[in-house]
């Protein structure tokens, strides 16, 4: 038995005991208080979901997590050989950092809610054997950042009609 089950268990316990007869005395006059068993049901059935949403909510964090390039304007992308992937790293000062795959790029970012707002990236200016098509093209999507969405370990960067331009996956960072 988990925990969480044991401890929402405790808490029927206590409740329902805590409303039964007192003993009488002169500094604690009975106070009556009514639990119906479909009140304590209600209240036990709506801790459990709060429980189980709980569980279920992986949700990686925005900042400070490594975003790996998975999609792009809805194609899958690739990893040239000898080149580092495509990624972003959004840290806790507002520095956005990675890899178009090609060259590093460093820049600024800010938030609003969904809202997301890439400064302009600078970075290196390498020139690559393979890869440099889906290079600009990562380059290009960035500049077009409106809002994003975050499901469980994936990223979602959209652009103003809320079109996904670019699709991420946290991973360990390598």
């Amino acid at each position: 038995m988990n925990i969480k089950m044991i401890s929402l268990l405790s808490t029927l316990v206590l409740v329902t005991t805590a409303c039964g007869p007192k003993q009488e005395d002169a500094t604690n006059p009975p106070q009556h208080v009514t639990v119906t068993p479909a009140s304590a049901a209600a209240a036990l059935a709506e801790e459990v979901k709060q429980a189980k949403e709980a569980e279920t909510d992986n949700t990686v964090d925005l900042v400070n997590s490594y975003w790996k390039l998975i999609e792009l304007n809805n194609s899958k992308t690739t990893v040239s050989d000898n080149q580092r992937e495509p990624h972003i790293v959004l840290d806790a000062e507002n520095r956005v950092s990675g890899s178009d795959g090609c060259n590093r790029m460093m820049g600024s970012y800010t938030l609003d809610g969904n809202k997301l707002t890439l400064g302009q990236l600078a970075g290196t200016k390498m020139a690559c054997m393979d890869g440099m098509e889906q290079s600009a093209a990562f380059n290009e999507a960035l500049t077009k950042v409106a809002t994003y969405s975050l499901k469980g370990d994936q990223l979602d960067l959209q652009d103003n009609s809320g079109q996904v331009i670019a699709r991420f996956k946290s991973v360990a960072l390598p």
